[in-house]
């Protein structure tokens, strides 16, 4: 309730402050002095001096030119002269405020279980009945359904509950132990979810997901020849991604063939982003890029990240080995 009194506030506040200028009229019961357009006319002829002029005439023109400005601030034609609004732009204010409410109440309304910035209210109301219905029958495809949906919306803590559930139920059930591995890879745990794809992918050769994540899972653990494998396993399922599971075999196949400590280093930890050639993919460019020979600078956006590229943990060996390789470049 407290939320629906704040939003209620604001879009009054909001809708008075925007309609002010509507209301107001200026008062100017004198005619305008000349003087302050003797001062325009001379701050524009300084200002057109200013960027012709270069050094210390440049800096005196600059100064001169404040000096003007302050005369005009304090003769008071610096403050604009409020104005009724046009219903054209009334219209737009209302419809930004229309907007601003809409979004307050989107942020401010309590959201129900299963509920995120990424997820609707109808998509959290679908989940809750699927969870309900779950817990009333027992039955492991209801928890199945419930599990898929709430991986469907990126509410993997659902999901994980879920798919445990189904898996408590039916423990050789391979949709199930798949998502697990495949979440348990996202969270950072590629070895246990990789013996969880294993077992998917024996149990459900054909079903392409399972090898891509269990390739994903060996090339993290460093095992190349493991995860070639695991990626041609996803073509011949018929995945879709065909050309980008080429270009991670083709890094892996690199990898193998690598000839350097520092390459091995890059091909595990950077090509994914970078490619394997270092010509670029999602992150940028790093070969003839100027900033791969700043060793310094380099270290700097791998251990602490920077943008949309994440920190990268590596020993002082693997650093070194990465800096010496792309330096090379």
């Amino acid at each position: 309730m407290f939320a629906y009194l704040i939003l209620a506030l604001l879009f009054v506040l909001a809708l008075a402050y925007a309609l002010r200028p509507f209301f107001r009229t200026a008062a100017q019961p004198f005619p305008e002095s000349p003087r302050p357009e003797e001062l325009r006319a001379e701050l524009e002829v300084l200002k057109s001096l200013a960027r012709e002029a270069e050094g210390e005439e440049r800096k005196r023109l600059l100064a001169q030119a404040v000096r003007l400005e302050r005369q005009l601030a304090e003769l008071g034609h610096e403050i604009p002269t409020p104005r009724r609004l046009s219903p054209l732009t009334l219209g737009a204010v209302t419809l930004g405020l229309v907007a601003l409410g809409v979004g307050l109440w989107a942020y401010t309304v309590p959201r129900l279980p299963g509920e995120t910035i990424i997820t609707s209210r109808n998509e959290a109301r679908e989940l809750g009945s699927l969870q309900r219905r779950a817990e009333q029958s027992g039955q492991a495809a209801d928890w199945l359904a419930y599990a898929n949906k709430a991986y469907e919306l990126q509410d993997f803590e659902r999901a994980v509950q879920g798919y445990l559930k189904v898996i408590e139920l039916e423990p050789r059930n391979a949709n199930a132990v798949r998502r697990i591995g495949i979440l348990l890879f996202m969270s950072g745990r590629p070895e246990e979810g990789a013996q969880a794809l294993e077992l998917a992918v024996r149990a459900e050769p054909n079903v392409p997901e399972g090898w891509l994540f269990l390739g994903n899972a060996y090339f993290q653990l460093g095992r190349p020849a493991e995860a070639i494998v695991a990626w041609e396993g996803y073509l011949k399922a018929g995945g879709e991604a065909r050309a980008q599971v080429q270009n991670l075999i083709q890094t892996a196949k690199n990898q193998l063939n690598a000839t350097s400590q520092g390459q091995q280093v890059y091909l595990a930890r950077c090509a994914a982003c970078h490619g394997a050639q270092a010509q670029g993919g999602s992150g940028p460019r790093l070969q003839g890029n100027p900033i791969s020979k700043v060793p310094e600078a380099v270290r700097e956006i791998v251990l602490k990240g920077r943008g949309q590229m994440p920190a990268v943990a590596l020993t002082d060996a693997e650093m070194q080995a990465l800096l010496q390789y792309l330096g090379g470049l």
